[in-house]
């Protein structure tokens, strides 16, 4: 009973550094682990991590329905289409996507100082408007106080 919960840590070896984005993309798999383990428990009645893990690893290999679900079948899962559906459409809306890292070109290029902001921010380098447009806007705002 209770094979999704998580586990005590038992060893207090120093956990080694992690960024961010690593602990959130942690986060996000825990809670889709999560997830599958509910839909199972209230669908089949089983409640297991392991199993749950395996099923995220089948619907990440095979990302169509028809594909998820011969995977399953071959595994001796043969649920439902519908709660085979329900799964894969978890596993592809909740999954974390690691973005790749930045070329070394790239990153060198992004922290170099000689690049001015408007190559490394060209969204923020587009003008806001016309100058008559925002006049316009500021007569309909302020009334005739505008200047």
């Amino acid at each position: 009973e209770g094979g999704c919960r998580a586990a005590p840590r038992l060893s207090r070896a120093p956990a080694r550094p992690r960024s961010t984005m690593d602990a959130l993309l942690g986060l996000q798999r825990l809670s889709l682990v999560q997830k599958i383990c509910s839909e199972l428990k209230n669908h089949i009645g089983v409640d297991d991590k392991t199993l749950a893990e395996f099923i995220i690893e089948l619907a990440q290999e095979n990302s169509t329905l028809p594909a998820f679900m011969r995977a399953l079948d071959e595994n001796g899962a043969e649920f439902p289409e519908d709660f085979a559906s329900t799964l894969l459409h978890l596993v592809q809306t909740m999954a974390p996507r690691k973005r790749p890292a930045p070329s070394a070109p790239a990153a060198s290029a992004a922290a170099s100082s000689s690049s001015g902001p408007t190559e490394r921010f060209s969204g923020l380098a587009i003008p806001n408007a016309d100058p008559e447009r925002l006049r316009k806007l500021e007569e309909e705002a302020l009334g005739a106080r505008a200047p």
